[in-house]
């Protein structure tokens, strides 16, 4: 069986600041196709590297004090706001510290650019690198995210710059920037993730039953089946988490004539297990990047 492509989730999450340069570099120095990174839009229009909406409080301080709460929305920012947040450690006795016990600690931590990231992957040896862009936004309202056209533009401003489109995958919880991206740049590869079963009663349905996320296409008008939604969709890839990958739920989407995209991976026995299901593409934390 085909081993899957490994790209490093958040520019290695699990071993260095999360989306950070430091990280991506020292992605670029492991057994990896790529890095995958979230982004956002600043309000004086840079696409940034960070998971959250907000400055997250547990890995960010200002003038050396960890954020109490979570600090200003990235789309209301500037770049030079944003970077005045050192992003490199943790909070000590945090959750995510005892969940990440490898993680590095760093100083000097700031939020890297699209543009930035992507001239640390030009410069890489070897082969040239993958980027996974997962973009950021809420289709509930769009109330803390940038829009979602305004967002893919600049996404496509920054990889047309750097010539990185062909080696580019845009992933999205929301199927509605996957839907408009495939009618402007159909040569652009894509993945549609799923929410986790788990997180999926969190979810604010529309008044129809269905979920704002699906755009259309949600699996309950499907049979319940996220792989022919998808299909329906116009998709590619089915990217669910881990947790919710099963050998029917893979065959399903493989019947669907979709590749299978894996996140959330962070054990080194995941790998075989994932592989022996025939996931195309296994999305790791780190530090361990195979079986």
């Amino acid at each position: 069986m085909p081993e899957p492509m490994i790209i490093a989730g958040a520019c290695g999450y699990g071993l260095w600041p999360t989306n950070s340069l430091e990280g991506a570099r020292g992605c670029l120095e492991a057994p990896v196709a790529g890095i995958e990174i979230d982004v956002h839009l600043t309000a004086d229009g840079h696409v940034v590297a960070h998971h959250d909406y907000r400055i997250a409080a547990a890995a960010s301080r200002l003038n050396g004090a960890f954020l109490e709460t979570p600090g200003p929305l990235l789309r209301d920012a500037t770049l030079a706001e944003l970077r005045a947040y050192d992003l490199g450690r943790l909070k000590p006795d945090s959750r995510e510290l005892r969940r990440y016990p490898h993680k590095q600690g760093l100083d000097g931590v700031v939020m890297p650019t699209l543009p930035e990231l992507l001239d640390l992957l030009a410069q890489a040896p070897g082969p040239k690198r993958w980027i996974f862009v997962e973009i950021k936004t809420d289709p509930a309202g769009y109330a803390e995210s940038a829009d979602p056209r305004a967002l893919t533009d600049a996404v496509l401003r920054d990889l047309d710059r750097a010539g990185w489109a062909d080696r580019t995958k845009i992933i999205a919880f929301d199927w509605s920037i996957l839907r408009d991206l495939k009618a402007r740049r159909p040569e652009i590869l894509t993945a549609h993730l799923t929410v986790p079963d788990a997180m999926k009663p969190q979810v604010r349905l529309n008044a129809d039953g269905a979920s704002p996320w699906t755009d259309g296409c949600d699996p309950k008008d499907f049979g319940g089946s996220e792989a022919a939604a998808i299909a329906a969709h116009g998709g590619r890839e089915w990217s669910p988490h881990i947790s919710d990958v099963t050998l029917e739920r893979v065959a399903d989407a493989k019947a669907h004539g979709l590749a299978v995209g894996v996140w959330g991976v962070s054990k080194p026995e995941d790998f075989a297990v994932m592989t022996a299901m025939g996931a195309d593409v296994l999305t790791v934390s780190g530090p361990a990047w195979s079986a």
